[in-house]
C-alpha cells in the first residue's frame, strides 16, 4: 500500500523531475524514505536549505526546466525563503516541497515544534502555494503547482506537506496518482496591436530591440534574430536575456549597460522591448534612454507600461508575438543607423578587467559562469562576452549575496560532469562556503573564483560616494581561503595576474571535481 510520500514522489517522477536539492529533517523523513525506495530521483544534499534553493535555481536557469528543493517544516522552509524570493524576483521556476506539522492541528498554535503558517510567509514570493489536507489530494495539488510555475511567466511555487499525511496510506487508484496538468491554451495575438507595432517600427529610422528574460524563457532566440534582420535593428539585452544572440553576432550590442549599447541607445527613435521589465539595475538606475516610441511585448500584463509608457503594448508569449510580427513586417531593413552602428560595435570598456578578459579567453565557449552579487560580478554584466543563451547568470533583481557558488553547484549537477564557474566576492562567498562540502561529496566540477578585496566592496563604494568615505562594517577579516578549501579537500590556488589565472583555470578544467581560485585585490570602485 502506498502512503502520501509515495504519491508525491511518483507524481514528481511523472512530471519529469530527476534531481532534488535540500536536506532531510524530522518532518520530511518519510518523503526521503519514499525517494530512496522509488529510486528515480537523485537527491543532492546541501548543508543549508538556503543553498539548496539557490542550487535548484541554478539548475533551472541552466536547463530551462523547473528546479526542485525539499526542506523540513518551520526553520527549514524559512531558511529556503531567500532562495525562493530570488527566483520570484528573477522569474525562475522552482518547486519548494516543505514538511509541515500534523494536518489535524495545523490551524492552531498548539506548541507543535516547527509550527508556523508557511502559506502566509511564502505568499508574497510564490505564484501558487498550498498545504495538503488529505492524502489523496496530493497528486492534484502537485499538478496545480507544476502548472502554475510552467504557464505564463515562470515563477516559484510551494507545496507544504503535513508529516502525518506523508505516512498515511492512500487508497487512490493508479490513474488518480498522475498529476493533472492541463494543456496550455492556444494564445490569440491581438492583430490590431501587431499592426500598430509594425507601423510604428517601420516608421522609425533607427529602431532598436531590447530582449529580456521573457524572450529567453519563451525560446525566442531565432525570432529575435529574424526580427532584428528584418528591421535592420541592433539588439541589446537585459541581464536575464544576455546571450540570446551570440554577442559576436553583428546584430548584437550586448547588455544594455555595455559600452557598445551606450553608444547606440541615445540615437534610437523606437524600441521593441521583449520580455523585459526595465529594472533599476538593468537601466542604470533609470538613466538608460528609452524612446517614446516603445513597443513592449510581455506575457505578464502588469509589466506592460510599468516603468515606461508604451506606444503599443502586446500581452503575449514572446515567441508567439514575434512570429506574428514577422508575418506582418514587410521585407527590407531601415537604413537610418548608418555609421552609428559600426561605431557602437567598435566601443570597448574604458577600464577592462584582466580577470574577466582572461576567463573569457581560457574558458570553453559552452562553460556557464555564475556571478555572485559583487563588484566583479557587476562588471561581468557588461564586459563578459556571452557566446550563447544561458551562459552568464547573476541574481539580477533580488541581488542575493552568497547565491553564485551554490547556484553553480546546481548547474553542475544538471550538466552531468561538464565544468561550471562561479565568481564571488570574499564577503558573499563566505555566506555559503559550507557548500564546499557539497561540491566534494558529489565531485562537482565547479571552479569557484573568489575575488578577495577584504571588503563588502559594493557597500563600501556607496559609503564612499554617499557618505563622504565614512566607512563602517565593510572591511572584512577573512580566513586563509586556501586553507579553508584544503579543510574540505578542495584543490586551490592563489593567483595575482593573468598568466597565473590562466594556468590555474586550465588545471581546474582538467580536474574531476571542484577547485577554488583566490584572486587577492585591493578595494577600488568598479563602477564606470
Amino acid at each position: 500500500m502506498r502512503n502520501g510520500a509515495d504519491l508525491l514522489v511518483d507524481g514528481l517522477v511523472r512530471l519529469g523531475f530527476r534531481h532534488l536539492f535540500g536536506m532531510p529533517g524530522s518532518h520530511s523523513t518519510t518523503i526521503y524514505d519514499a525517494l530512496r525506495r522509488q529510486g528515480s530521483i537523485a537527491t543532492i544534499l546541501t548543508r543549508n536549505e538556503q543553498a539548496g534553493a539557490f542550487a535548484a535555481d541554478g539548475y533551472a536557469r541552466v536547463t530551462g526546466k523547473p528546479g526542485l528543493v525539499c526542506t523540513t517544516a518551520g526553520p527549514g522552509a524559512t531558511n529556503a525563503l531567500t532562495g525562493v524570493a530570488e527566483c520570484w524576483a528573477d522569474s525562475v521556476p522552482i518547486l519548494l516541497l516543505a514538511g509541515q506539522v500534523n494536518a489535524d492541528r495545523i490551524h492552531q498554535e498548539c506548541g507543535a515544534y516547527h509550527e508556523v503558517d508557511l502559506e502566509s510567509i511564502f505568499r508574497p514570493v510564490t505564484k501558487w502555494r498550498g498545504t495538503a489536507r488529505a492524502v489523496d489530494d496530493i497528486p492534484a495539488m502537485l499538478g496545480q503547482a507544476f502548472d502554475a510555475m510552467s504557464r505564463g511567466r515562470p515563477r516559484p511555487t510551494a507545496l507544504f506537506l503535513p508529516q502525518d499525511l506523508m505516512r498515511q496510506e492512500s487508497h487512490a487508484s493508479d490513474s488518480a496518482v498522475v498529476p493533472a496538468v492541463p494543456p496550455s491554451p492556444s494564445q490569440s495575438i491581438p492583430a490590431q496591436a501587431i499592426a500598430e507595432a509594425v507601423a510604428l517600427l517601420r516608421g522609425s529610422q533607427r529602431p532598436i530591440i531590447l530582449a529580456g528574460g521573457g524572450a529567453l524563457w519563451a525560446g525566442a532566440a531565432a525570432e529575435v534574430r529574424a526580427v532584428a534582420e528584418r528591421l535592420g535593428a541592433p539588439v541589446v539585452t537585459s541581464l536575464n536575456g544576455k546571450g540570446i544572440l551570440d554577442e559576436r553576432d553583428p546584430y548584437s550590442l550586448g547588455h544594455a549597460r555595455s559600452a557598445r549599447a551606450k553608444e547606440a541607445l541615445p540615437h534610437a527613435d523606437a524600441m521593441l522591448a521583449i520580455g523585459c521589465r526595465f529594472t533599476e539595475v538593468m537601466t542604470d538606475w533609470r538613466r538608460m534612454p528609452v524612446p517614446a516610441n516603445l513597443v513592449q511585448i510581455d506575457v505578464d500584463p502588469d509589466q506592460i507600461g510599468m516603468n515606461h509608457p508604451v506606444a503599443v503594448g502586446i500581452e503575449a508569449d514572446a515567441k508567439a508575438a514575434l512570429t506574428e510580427l514577422l508575418r506582418a513586417l514587410p521585407e527590407g531593413p531601415t537604413e537610418g543607423w548608418g555609421p552609428i552602428w559600426e561605431q557602437a560595435r567598435a566601443a570597448r570598456p574604458a577600464r577592462p578587467e584582466w580577470l574577466i578578459e582572461t576567463l573569457r579567453a581560457v574558458l570553453p565557449e559552452s562553460t556557464p559562469v555564475f556571478a555572485d552579487a559583487c563588484e566583479m560580478g557587476y562588471r561581468l554584466h557588461t564586459d563578459w562576452t556571452s557566446y550563447g543563451p544561458r551562459s552568464l547568470f547573476y541574481p539580477s533583481n533580488y541581488i542575493t549575496l552568497g547565491w553564485g557558488f551554490p547556484a553553480a553547484l546546481g548547474a553542475a549537477v544538471a550538466r552531468g560532469g561538464e565544468p561550471v564557474v562561479s565568481v564571488s566576492g570574499d564577503g558573499g562567498f563566505l555566506m555559503t562556503a559550507q557548500e564546499l562540502a557539497t561540491a566534494t561529496r558529489y565531485r562537482l566540477p565547479v571552479i569557484a573564483i573568489v575575488h578577495n578585496d577584504s571588503s563588502y566592496g559594493a557597500i563600501k563604494n556607496i559609503q564612499q560616494r554617499a557618505h563622504e568615505g565614512r566607512y563602517l562594517d565593510v572591511e572584512l577579516n577573512n580566513p586563509d581561503f586556501l586553507k579553508l578549501a584544503d579543510a574540505f579537500g578542495v584543490p586551490s590556488a592563489r593567483v595575482t595576474d593573468a598568466d597565473e589565472l590562466r594556468g590555474a583555470v586550465i588545471a581546474a578544467l582538467d580536474r574531476q571535481g571542484p577547485t577554488l581560485i583566490e584572486v587577492p585585490d585591493r578595494w577600488r570602485s568598479f563602477r564606470t
